[in-house]
């Protein structure tokens, strides 16, 4: 039911607008009703109430005033204040009620839940951060120089050992190879020649050659021996027929033993050539040293390329090795064939179980660490070559240690760790300084600050700051 007001205070559709909030508003509602009417009341007390009609002389007064810019009368100034501070009451009303949530008071207890730290003990461990390698990566290069001919893989392709990856141009290579290996069957020819021997009919040959000279060496020699032939024609037919008889002999003794040695070396030197160019032409195709995976390729159609340099790298990726880098202070706890975590925060997070393959014996000079290596075994290839990695190493020994939920830890503005602890006899919570530790599981291990009997915020702790008082509202006391 609407008040009686006076009508030239306040227009009736701005109040009925701030009567007609929701229900859950009434209690503002009702005390922006309550100054509502006292203003009325005192708009009511004022002499000169009377609504003044337009085109009246009052309202050409009125103007006449503001145009004059006189004053207004003390009583109609504060009827116009009056009038605008309820309207400016009107409109503010429905913002009363804009926040669904009541302003807690300040000494209001803030219901929260504690708990006291538990005690566990777990392995000794050691955290260390590093990155993913290859089991083996291969930097294939041509080992001859020339020009790209053809490319047949692609970085993240899958290749098997031997298999080919790239094809230089190989017609230089292809003549030379033909060459060389004209030359080799020739020399082996010759080598077999001469470890042969003479034939039969070459044997014959000089023997009838041989025995013609014989036949005509004797009957010269009657002649000369009778003074029928000069001395000089004798001498060229004795020197014939021994030249006969010499060629002879030779034919029966065979090829000289130098003369093989010779012969079989000029053969083993060409085909050595051959083989040669035979490998330079095979090595115009490059080939997959091991199995695994394309990393890295470097070379297109058409490019010339030197010999030695990687062009194509392949990676085996099972398993993978994690290399980590370990403080000096903590490399006594590391031994080959521990257990070892490995998280990958690239894989929301997941966890590897690895061991300690290898420990480093010498340190960096800068970091003063010592590398070491963790075996992860990787047969769903998930583990990729150059992911960060957070690596934990275990010892066999066992330490005891204190943890609260992670979720009770709160971090000042500077981003320092803090835990509320809830005081019973004061029934209050007051923030404490804490040394983060490791995750184990749901919990977080805390390295300092808490004793360990000590009753931690694990709920509400949002909602309360130092020194709030506290109502518990579930866990122990």
């Amino acid at each position: 039911m609407r008040s009686e007001i006076p009508g030239d205070a306040i227009n009736a559709a701005e109040y009925d607008s701030a009567m007609s909030l929701p229900h859950e508003r009434h209690t503002s509602r009702a005390k922006a009703h309550a100054d509502f009417v006292r203003l009325a009341a005192r708009l009511k007390s004022c002499p000169d109430t009377k609504r003044i009609q337009p085109g009246s002389a009052g309202s050409s007064s009125q103007q006449a005033t503001r145009q004059s810019g006189g004053t207004l009368h003390p009583c109609k100034a504060r009827k116009r204040f009056a009038q605008g501070l309820a309207v400016g009451l009107l409109f503010l009303l429905p913002l009363t009620g804009c926040d669904p949530k009541k302003p807690v008071e300040a000494d209001q207890p803030v219901p929260v839940r504690v708990r006291t730290p538990k005690h566990i003990q777990h392995p000794d461990s050691v955290a260390a951060s590093g990155a993913v390698e290859a089991n083996v990566t291969a930097q294939s290069a041509f080992q001859i120089a020339g020009r790209v001919g053809k490319v047949v893989v692609e970085e993240g392709q899958a290749v098997g050992k031997g298999q080919v990856l790239a094809e230089l141009d190989a017609t230089d290579y292809r003549n030379a190879y033909d060459a060389a290996q004209g030359q080799a069957d020739a020399a082996q020819a010759v080598s077999h020649k001469a470890q042969e021997g003479l034939r039969a009919q070459e044997l014959e040959q000089a023997r009838i050659d041989f025995d013609r000279w014989l036949d005509e060496y004797n009957r010269m020699k009657f002649l000369y021996e009778h003074k029928s032939l000069p001395a000089n024609d004798f001498k060229k037919i004795e020197a014939g027929y021994q030249a006969a008889q010499q060629r002879y002999e030779m034919a029966k003794q065979g090829t000289r033993v130098e003369d093989k040695q010779a012969a079989s070396g000029q053969s083993r030197a060409a085909s050595a050539q051959m083989h040669e160019a035979q490998k330079r032409l095979g090595d115009t195709k490059l080939r997959a040293p091991i199995a695994g995976f394309v990393g890295m390729r470097h070379i297109d159609v058409g490019d010339t390329v030197g010999a030695g340099i990687p062009v194509i790298s392949v990676l085996d990726l099972n398993p993978v090795k994690v290399r980590v880098a370990i403080p000096e202070a903590e490399i006594g706890k590391v031994h080959e064939g521990a257990r070892a975590s490995v998280t990958i925060p690239s894989l929301d997070g997941r966890q590897f179980d690895g061991k300690v393959e290898t420990v480093g014996v010498a340190a960096d000079p800068a970091s003063h660490t010592y590398a070491v290596k963790i075996a992860v075994p990787n047969p769903a290839r998930l583990l990729r070559a150059g992911m960060v990695s957070q690596a934990k190493v275990f010892s066999p020994s066992m330490v005891n240690a204190i943890t609260v939920p992670g979720s009770s830890i709160v971090h000042d503005p500077l981003g320092v760790a803090h835990v509320f602890v809830y005081s019973p006899t004061q029934q209050r919570v007051y923030a404490k300084r804490v040394e983060v530790g490791a995750p184990l599981g749901d919990e977080v291990e805390i390295l300092s600050g808490l004793n360990g009997d000590e009753q931690v915020v694990v709920a509400g702790q949002q909602n309360v700051r130092e020194g709030s008082p506290v109502r518990i509202a579930g866990g122990g006391q």
